[in-house]
């Protein structure tokens, strides 16, 4: 029997809403809620890592340095099934108010952006 091979992938989400393109407030329990439910229902489970990570970035949309903590979320995917982890993550960033969330699939950054602020 093949199987198709499992990715480690790593998801960065802001804990507070942007607030460029909202109120720049925490998100909602009901909204960490949505995102563990939609990584079990699709996926079949996850991780979250302990406690925060801090960052920092340039906006693309304004050019200022923004600093932010995150929640960092592990989530074992099949290859095949990457495109739907892009989409759940796409979804995300209107849920949690965000340009884009960050993604990385087994060491290889990807920035999804919601498909409203996504030109292509």
């Amino acid at each position: 029997m093949v199987r198709d091979p499992v990715l480690a992938c790593t998801v960065l989400i802001p804990v507070n809403r942007d607030a460029d393109l909202s109120d720049g407030e925490p998100n909602s329990p009901a909204t960490w809620n949505w995102l563990e439910a939609a990584f079990y229902e699709r996926f079949g489970g996850g991780t979250q890592a302990p406690g925060l990570y801090k960052g920092f970035y340039r906006d693309p949309d304004t050019g200022e340095k923004v600093s932010d903590a995150s929640r960092k979320y592990t989530v074992a995917v099949p290859r095949s099934r990457l495109k739907q982890l892009r989409l759940l993550l796409s979804e995300a960033c209107e849920v949690f108010a965000q340009k884009c969330i960050y993604l990385s699939v087994a060491g290889r950054v990807e920035f999804i952006k919601a498909k409203k602020h996504d030109p292509g």
